[in-house]
């Protein structure tokens, strides 16, 4: 038995994918620009942002052993250049969709400081509350 070339699962796979192209088209055109922004400086400020946030979260062990300030620096900023454009154009739409659909961003805090919820620190998982 021959199967045919638009079976179901094949067909939820194109659906799939394009839906996920509408959904990036939607947010990157949304009204907001930091979806953008993420996407464009994420590699940039993924390779700061990377290693800074391991640092943040074992700062102790940084201050006990600064012998591994090497490791980190050769192994999270190749990680940050690579994975930044993800991460900053996620944590973008998200700051995107706080501002234009539930008004609770403001564009200052987003990107004019480095707080937790600034789109210059993608590896911050923290939105605008």
């Amino acid at each position: 038995m021959i199967a045919s070339p638009a079976s179901p699962s094949r067909r939820r796979r194109r659906q799939n994918a394009f839906a996920a192209v509408f959904l990036s088209a939607i947010l990157i055109g949304a009204p907001g620009c930091a979806t953008l922004t993420g996407f464009v400086t994420g590699a940039f400020t993924g390779a700061v942002d990377a290693p800074a946030q391991i640092y943040r979260i074992n700062k102790g062990t940084f201050d006990y052993h600064p012998e591994y300030w090497i490791f980190n620096i050769l192994f999270f900023v190749p990680v940050g250049l690579v994975v930044g454009p993800l991460a900053g154009m996620v944590k973008g739409a998200a700051l995107d969709i706080q501002w234009a659909f539930l008004d609770q961003a403001s564009y200052g805090k987003a990107f004019g400081t480095y707080s937790k919820s600034s789109i210059w620190r993608p590896y911050t998982i923290h939105w605008l509350r």
